[in-house]
């Protein structure tokens, strides 16, 4: 007779595997609920959206998910483990048999534990710990070119619809000067060369009107799309000033590259992934040592027979003889993967110190760019005020063409202050600087100028 006790112990350890096999079914798909974009959208908002699932992050997202998974899985290996085994069996004894029962069942649990393994679990567990560790570098500087994605397309925006004002102020003085000329040609001042050339420019000004009008479109879809809202175009999208960037203090490229070459998380990410191939390594190199294995049963049998006992106790060693050269053709190949990344490893890193050089080289230009940009701005806006009063007091009529190159010089000078930012935040990448919120300030689309995300 098969003990009570055993049947107690059966139940328990089968309802421990039934709670840890239980699938998953319950869980139902949720889907993030988003609140729509505010009225209008600022750069501040559209930056606070950075930890809003993207397809890119979420990828980055898996592969530390997966790293955490085989962390998991190595650091389960070496666990005890505990199973049932169940046996029904019909068997004919011999005719010398003093048993000649023909039932031969059988209950019992097992438990066993590898015990030691001579570093192999040791140098497993510190390759998944390093892969860990080296994804969510990855996933830091993932989330990091979000950020630089996001306030790309913010400015996009921003300056799609400056090109339309600008396109649709020099279209009004085209059509003016136009018609103008139709009026003087009707009473016979002018010739006919004179008004097709000023309708080619028009039309010249309407199509850059129109390609610019259709840039406002796609660049908040594309805005919409990386906040992660397709479809929801912004109508208004407040213009970013002060920007902080533009009060950084250049330092030194020497002072740079170093910190990047240190802080850089893909450098960071490379010399973690090389750490991890260097301890499979080692457990590579211990694949041919032995392992010593605990391990215990308790049975229980329909019939007692000579060698069916109660219940046992082992301590097992395992030692390799031969295994036809796979220890060291896994030697090998961890070794090759080794001078691979170490290799990668040394190529990423003069890459970094060029990326850092061009940025610095960059940021420099950029700042003689704002120079220049200010006193060209300071010269448009007082041309525009000698304009308004020349026009005022009849004696010219280029004060339409003196709003156009004010607007122009605006839409310059702003690129060149949103190129500054996101060089800096480049940088800040690059040197494993963490960036957070912006510290600017916002002003909306002046009246009458916004053309809403629907033209």
């Amino acid at each position: 007779m098969i003990p009570k006790i055993l049947y107690v112990a059966v139940s328990l350890v089968m309802s421990g595997l039934l709670v840890q096999a239980a699938p998953v079914l319950a869980e139902s798909i949720k889907k993030d609920h988003l609140d729509p974009l505010p009225e209008p959208l600022t750069l501040e908002y559209a930056l606070a959206q950075v930890e809003i699932p993207s397809p890119k992050l979420q990828m980055s997202q898996a592969e530390v998910d997966a790293a955490i998974a085989k962390l998991q899985a190595a650091d389960s290996s070496n666990n005890v483990r505990s199973w049932v085994e169940a046996r029904l069996r019909y068997i004919e004894p011999p005719t010398i048999s003093t048993v000649q029962d023909h039932h031969d069942n059988r209950l019992g649990i097992f438990v066993s534990k590898k015990l030691y393994d001579f570093g192999r679990q040791d140098s497993r567990l510190a390759a998944a710990r390093k892969s860990v560790e080296g994804q969510r570098l990855l996933y830091q500087d993932a989330r990091q070119t979000r950020r630089i994605e996001i306030m790309q397309s913010y400015f996009d925006v921003v300056l799609a619809d400056l090109q339309f004002y600008r396109y649709n102020e020099e279209m009004a003085v085209a059509y003016v000067q136009l018609d103008r000329l139709r009026n003087r040609k009707e009473l016979g001042q002018i010739s006919d060369v004179q008004v097709l050339r000023q309708d080619s420019e028009y039309q010249r000004v309407r199509r850059l009107r129109l390609q610019s009008q259709n840039l406002q479109r796609l660049t908040r879809a594309r805005l919409a799309y990386v906040l992660g809202r397709p479809g929801q175009l912004p109508d208004t999208v407040a213009r970013p000033t002060n920007l902080p960037y533009l009060k950084r203090q250049l330092p030194d490229v020497e002072d740079l590259q170093p910190q990047a070459l240190q802080n850089n998380r893909q450098l960071q990410a490379l010399r973690v992934k090389v750490a991890a191939a260097e301890a499979r390594v080692k457990e590579a190199q211990a694949g041919d040592m032995p392992t010593l294995w605990g391990s215990a049963e308790a049975s229980a049998y329909s019939v007692e027979r000579a060698g069916y006992d109660p219940w046992r106790v082992a301590l097992t060693m395992e030692i390799p003889l031969t295994d036809g050269g796979r220890t060291d053709a896994k030697v090998a190949e961890e070794r090759a993967e080794v001078y691979k990344l170490k290799a990668e490893l040394a190529d990423l890193t003069e890459q970094v110190k060029q990326q850092v050089l061009e940025l610095y080289l960059e940021l420099d230009a950029l700042r003689l760019q704002r120079e220049q940009m200010k006193v060209q701005t300071d010269y448009q806006d007082m041309n525009l005020d000698r304009s308004r009063a020349l026009y005022e007091l009849e004696v010219t009529t280029d004060l339409g063409d003196a709003m156009v190159r004010v607007t122009a010089t605006e839409q310059e000078a702003l690129q060149t202050e949103f190129n500054t930012a996101l060089a800096w935040e480049k940088m800040d990448v690059l040197v494993g600087v963490t960036s957070t919120g912006t510290g600017i300030k916002n002003i909306p689309n002046e009246p009458g100028k916004n053309p809403g995300a629907g033209q």
